[in-house]
């Protein structure tokens, strides 16, 4: 995965940080897999969200995952595409480009 590749919310969700933890709700129905459902992150799923949601590079958003948690950074880029792969694929995030 392209580590300067850009993505951000879709224009089909909501997503709201209740109590510290992300909430996504579609507004649109047949999204993906999920429709008339919500979907949430874990502490690092949320760091990750924030990051997209502040259209950050894939590269960024491991860094700030990095700075935030002992963890290798192997194991977070495995993480961080993991995850963006779940999202494009229930169409919760997009490609961008500026």
């Amino acid at each position: 995965m392209d580590p300067d590749k850009i993505y951000a919310p879709s224009d089909k969700i909501i997503a709201r940080d209740i109590m510290g933890e992300i909430v996504i709700v579609p507004i649109e129905s047949g999204i993906g897999d999920f429709s008339d459902s919500m979907f949430s992150f874990n502490e690092t799923g949320t760091l990750a969200w924030k990051c997209i949601e502040q259209k950050k590079t894939i590269g960024q958003i491991c860094a700030a995952i990095a700075q935030e948690y002992d963890s290798g950074m192997d194991q977070i880029e495995q993480g961080v595409k993991k995850l963006v792969v779940e999202l494009l694929e229930k169409e919760l995030i997009v490609e961008w480009t500026a």
